[in-house]
């Protein structure tokens, strides 16, 4: 992975800095490892705007080919308008604006000949769930899964 720039939030209407995003990319990965791969998107100095306002601001990173990647963030600091941007569904806000290059597999993505249909068929994005919800199915599945370990083998499953 390169990071030119930390990977920054839209302006804060009151002067402080909004959170910003980490990228998580595999455990272990070192900037000098992650850069050494193929990239399948490359994101230079983008920034997301939706009417005046900036929502992402300055972006530049790399993402691996054949890698799975994060973005962590507390809510509001721009993971889901940056991954939208990415698969071009901002195109259906008419108030929405990218600037800055973003490529995948070195074609720009607003580019006048891409069509968005087919970059959102081509780039998958998986929409947040609410954490809670999440660790109340979490809880639910493991149930099931010891539940049904124990019917099979006659003791839970460590």
């Amino acid at each position: 992975m390169t990071t030119d720039r930390p990977a920054t939030a839209g302006d804060a209407t009151n002067g402080t800095p909004r959170p910003t995003i980490d990228l998580a990319i595999a455990a272990g990965a070192t900037p000098e490892t992650m850069s050494s791969l193929p990239r399948a998107v490359a994101l230079r100095d983008v920034s997301v705007y939706y009417g005046s306002f900036r929502a992402v601001k300055d972006v530049s990173f790399d993402i691996p080919k054949q890698r799975i990647t994060a973005f962590i963030g507390p809510s509001g600091c721009g993971k889901s308008t940056l991954l939208r941007s990415i698969n071009r569904m901002n195109d259906l806000i008419p108030t929405a604006r990218v600037e800055g290059h973003m490529l995948y597999h070195d074609e720009d993505l607003y580019a006048d000949y891409v069509d968005p249909v087919e970059v959102r068929r081509r780039i998958g994005m998986v929409f947040q769930t609410l954490m809670n919800s999440t660790m109340k199915s979490t809880r639910s599945l493991r149930r099931l899964a010891y539940s049904s370990a124990s019917a099979r083998f006659g003791s839970p499953v460590p």
